[in-house]
């Protein structure tokens, strides 16, 4: 095995004022209200996988700016080199697998527990119980949408507030029906979160 250390260091001097960063809440970062962070999310493809993959991004305050740095590790074989390159994340889903864009209908409603939210495209939000992931709170449910049937997510939505600052769900598993179970297809998990004003 050969050690895979792939590192995106982004010196991206964003400026946050007026809107100048919109992203979707739920996968995305919102408007950032500035101090340092860094989040730290494990990826796997696998039960049990022996060697996930870990994905840290740091936000550093600089100036009027902030760098932001992130950084993907991954323990891999030879071939798997060019399927991981860059596929890290909420792209850590492969491609043609389910459809996640009707969620973003929920950008900025908070989301209630023991709800079924029907969301564009005929997809739907069961939730089931609230939870928390490393330290932030969030509401567990299964997204479901009827052009993957074979398909579903297990999804845990974080309070608004925490969308602020997190690039994707605490809790993103991805799975796919093979007989009568449901088999891992992706999961992102958040490990943890640590913010300085």
């Amino acid at each position: 095995m050969k050690r895979l250390h792939i590192a995106l260091i982004a010196l991206l001097f964003v400026a946050l004022v007026g809107g100048s960063l919109v992203l979707a809440q739920i996968f995305g970062i919102g408007p950032y209200t500035g101090g340092s962070l860094t989040i730290i999310y494990r990826l796997t493809n696998m039960e049990n996988d022996p060697s996930p993959g870990m994905l840290t991004l740091k936000i550093v305050p600089e100036g009027s700016k902030f760098r932001v740095t992130e950084t993907f590790e991954l323990l891999a074989e030879r071939d798997q080199l060019q399927v991981m390159v860059f596929s890290h994340g909420f792209a850590h889903v492969p491609k043609g697998y389910l459809d996640m864009t009707p969620l973003s209908a929920l950008d900025s409603r908070e989301v209630q527990p023991n709800r079924e939210i029907l969301l564009p495209e005929g997809a739907k939000l069961v939730t089931s119980e609230e939870v928390i992931i490393a330290g932030v709170k969030a509401v567990k449910g299964v997204y479901t949408h009827p052009k993957f049937e074979d398909q579903r997510a297990i999804i845990a939505i974080s309070d608004l507030e925490s969308r602020k600052i997190l690039p994707y769900p605490p809790l993103l598993r991805i799975e796919k029906k093979e007989g009568d179970k449901w088999a891992l297809v992706a999961l992102t998990e958040l490990i943890s979160v640590e913010r300085k004003p």
